[in-house]
């Protein structure tokens, strides 16, 4: 009985040291591939924690965000360009770094799906724990350079004459320009129109109306605030020059979508529930809809037409 009970606690032994190996060579195989390889970390990052001296010091009142893409490029940036670090990550000591022309340097770490950069600047250090916050495609392109192929996609869009299939393009192609997979981006890009299709029945179906006239002002009134404050929109006159469009042609284009935000806010004005309990109870109603059905088979069909 002894002897059988010892043979028992061997066994669990083993197996428990097995299963603390294999996790201790997930997690280290993980590190080292985010130590190495920036293709896995590709991704724009958002710093949520900054340890220092084994404190949290972080008061989520800065916001900084770290671009990686596939190639090692690497931009750190928050809302003042003067802090703005961008260049190619390389390869240091085993494992990927950025040296930044403020002195500091960033070492890259990684633990499964989370990264942590290792700040360093003479003899202070800190920890930063990243979050996903989005997909990033190239790093290292400038915002002239973002805003010229934004503008590149709404000129295409121009030609489209059908709305919902115009409407997918747009959304489609600004995610895919970002870095999201295709597959992805046309799904969300389904999820998009649908959510904006939504608020529209959901309004005609409790009597909130938007009139034509409404929108026409609300358009033209949108096209004045753009002419007449460029600095908010800083480069857009530029970039809409170079592909040949007016203000008046990039509010066409994006007209439906214009016309989905103003029936989410008469929704949203005529409710005293919170902003995602409407948003779900709208969107959840909807697919139960004939609209909902009809608006699948249109959105399908538009899909296999695009050139994406």
């Amino acid at each position: 009985m002894e002897e059988r009970k010892g043979k028992r606690t061997v066994i669990i032994l083993v197996a428990v040291v097995a299963a603390a190996v294999i996790v201790s060579a997930f997690v280290h195989a993980g590190e080292d591939d985010f130590l190495t390889d920036p293709a896995r970390i590709a991704s724009e990052w958002e710093v949520v924690e900054i340890w220092q001296d084994e404190k949290l010091i972080s008061d989520n009142q800065i916001v900084i965000l770290i671009d990686i893409d596939k190639n090692g490029g690497f931009r750190l940036w928050n809302d003042d360009p003067r802090d703005e670090q961008r260049g190619m990550l390389v390869k240091a000591d085993g494992q990927l770094r950025f040296d930044g022309d403020n002195g500091w340097v960033y070492e890259i770490h990684g633990r499964q799906r989370q990264l942590i950069v290792t700040a360093r600047k003479e003899e202070k250090e800190e920890t930063w724990i990243c979050k996903r916050s989005g997909y990033c495609r190239d790093a290292l392109r400038t915002e002239e350079e973002k805003l010229d192929a934004y503008f590149a996609i709404q000129k295409k869009a121009m030609a489209i004459e059908d709305g919902i299939q115009r409407n997918l393009y747009v959304a489609a192609m600004i995610m895919m320009d970002g870095g999201c997979p295709k597959g992805k981006a046309i799904t969300k890009a389904k999820a998009y129109c649908v959510r904006g299709r939504a608020f529209v029945w959901y309004a005609g179906a409790h009597d909130i109306v938007v009139t034509d006239k409404e929108m026409e002002e609300y358009l033209s009134e949108y096209v004045k605030l753009m002419k007449e404050h460029p600095e908010v929109l800083e480069g857009y006159d530029a970039a809409l020059k170079k592909v040949g469009m007016t203000y008046e042609d990039y509010v066409w284009v994006n007209a439906e979508a214009h016309r989905w935000d103003k029936y989410e806010t008469a929704v949203y004005q005529g409710s005293l529930a919170g902003m995602d309990t409407v948003e779900d109870d709208v969107v959840n109603r909807f697919h139960h809809t004939k609209e909902y059905r009809e608006l699948k088979v249109e959105m399908d069909d538009a899909i296999e037409k695009m050139e994406l």
